[in-house]
């Protein structure tokens, strides 16, 4: 089966707003054994829509749609599926009703404009939209279908989840399957290096993909076979071998983040940890607390953006400052030391740099930043250059506290610290 995502919506095209769905999309449809040949944004303007649809459809058995579904006078989604269909709208009782519940439950008026979001293409199959007004459509066509759902991602992936998946597994779909090794502290070229034999021997049927990131590179190894379960065990062996040449640096597969992996870690280990935080303004704990049971292991930060939070708040010694600057390996390595104490944990993560754009000097430019990680025992330090944007520098010295953070735990050999 092969398909086409479309994203409807002007915000997306003006940068207003990022297009998450079609990415999310790709991927679930990749590992239901569906080829995605394209993915196409459009404005909301009819004329673009059914250049779209008819694009899409010349060689895709399926076609996704998300946005344009909405009660306002610029959702023109299904008026050109109409159009591109060529049938009739009605009005779908059915749906106004669930509208009317819904809104009636939470004490808000129904509109006229709500009314109106109850008209739908005939032909139509309607999907269920528990988390939302406007219902997903099914289109089937000979030689295509066409899927449209909602814009709200939350809602899409409700909708792709409960009724789409079902779908297209009852349809004749190619066995496609792959697995991503997620390695930290290493460049993509030398890791093709590394693994070059690997590559030279692996059977046709397979491909490797490099997917660089912040300071991280995935490795996919994807294929299709008419053996599912050979294609599995074959992509299955090539992971471990892959793992097995690059050794430390794997720290995960598939759908996992290091700052998921580092949560194992110290909570397998009941190891407490803080954070001490100038230039990254918050952004650490921020990504630690995205994830569910963080409180298990994380116990607090301090942003300590202005020199006096440091004296006062870590007891950083202003001679320490005078002497170093706030940004210097001395500075974080005291931070390290404040932080241990102000919250009781067994480790605690400093940094501090010039995010940019200004703040630099030739000794110290922009995108400079010391990064600390250390318990009561022993602390390790190191200098980066990142010299990026504003934002990248944030991220990038982010990633680079987490790498740190891992690295001085792989050097504890007390800590039990699996890469799986």
């Amino acid at each position: 089966m092969k398909a086409s995502i479309i994203t409807i919506g002007t915000e997306i095209l003006i940068g207003q707003i990022i297009d998450t769905n079609s990415a999310w999309l790709g991927q679930k449809l990749n590992n239901l054994g569906v080829e995605v040949l394209r993915v196409l944004s459009v404005n909301d303007e009819m004329n673009q829509m059914l250049a779209a649809f008819e694009m899409a459809t010349k060689d895709s058995d399926l076609v996704i749609v998300t946005g344009g579904l909405g009660p306002t006078k610029d959702d023109f989604t299904k008026k050109a599926i109409s159009e591109f269909l060529e049938v009739d709208m009605y009005f779908d009782q059915g749906t106004y009703d669930k509208i009317s519940a819904y809104f009636k439950k939470r004490n808000f008026p129904i509109s006229s404009m709500h009314k109106e979001q109850c008209f739908m293409p005939e032909t139509v199959k309607l999907f269920e939209n528990k988390l939302g007004t406007a219902p997903g459509m099914l289109f089937e066509k000979e030689g295509y279908s066409i899927i449209s759902m909602p814009g709200v991602p939350f809602e899409m992936k409700y909708i792709f989840a409960e009724h789409i998946v079902p779908y297209i597994k009852r349809q004749e779909t190619e066995n496609i399957y792959y697995r991503t090794i997620h390695t930290c502290g290493r460049g993509e070229s030398m890791i093709a290096d590394d693994i070059a034999t690997i590559i030279d021997k692996a059977p046709d049927f397979v491909s490797f993909a490099y997917l660089p990131s912040k300071a991280s590179v995935r490795i996919r190894i994807s294929g299709s076979h008419s053996n599912r379960e050979a294609l599995q065990e074959t992509i299955n062996n090539l992971t471990e071998q892959v793992s097995s040449q690059l050794g430390k640096i794997v720290f995960g597969y598939d759908e996992t983040t290091l700052v998921k992996e580092l949560q194992k870690v110290m909570v397998n280990n009941r190891l407490t940890i803080s954070t001490a935080e100038s230039c990254t303004g918050g952004n650490i704990a921020h990504h630690i607390t995205l994830n569910p049971g963080s409180s298990a292991y994380y116990q607090g930060s301090v942003v300590a953006y202005d020199n006096q939070v440091k004296e006062k708040t870590l007891g950083v010694k202003p001679s320490t400052l005078e002497k170093y600057g706030a940004v210097s390996l001395e500075t974080t390595e005291e931070m390290v030391k404040g932080c241990l104490n102000v919250f009781n944990t067994n480790i605690a993560i400093a940094v501090s740099g010039i995010a940019g754009p200004g703040g630099g000097s030739e000794e110290k430019p922009v995108g400079t930043v010391c990064v600390s990680v250390g318990s009561k025992e022993r602390i390790e330090s190191k200098k980066f250059l990142i010299q990026k944007d504003r934002e990248i520098n944030i991220e990038y010295s982010t990633t680079y506290a987490f790498i740190m953070l891992r690295k001085f735990l792989l050097s504890d050999n007390s800590i039990n610290f699996t890469q799986n």
